[in-house]
């Protein structure tokens, strides 16, 4: 399967640039499935077609309430725009 271009939004760069080193490394593992899949996430309803918005969040550790949600579009043919980055202190799922 090949991975989906994705690029960043400058609202992304600089989220990115004010999470710590250990959050960094879960955005990271975050993009990457989302390259592989970019339905991975939760669809947020309400955009046009061809592009779809999502989130995809995930714990910063197993045993954490704490995670990071990624905001991201989605446009078949053109890749992925990673819209923002923020920490989600409490994920109830």
């Amino acid at each position: 399967m090949n991975e989906i271009p994705l690029e960043e939004a400058e609202s992304a760069r600089k989220a990115f640039g004010d999470l710590t080193e250990g959050e960094r490394e879960v955005v990271r593992a975050a993009l990457a499935a989302i390259a592989r899949d970019p339905a991975a996430g939760r669809e947020i309803p309400g955009w046009r077609p061809p592009s779809l918005e999502y989130t995809y969040t995930t714990p910063l550790a197993p045993d954490s309430a704490e995670a990071i949600t990624v905001v991201y579009t989605h446009t078949p043919g053109l890749g992925v725009t990673v819209v923002y980055y923020f920490r989600d202190p409490q994920v109830v799922d």
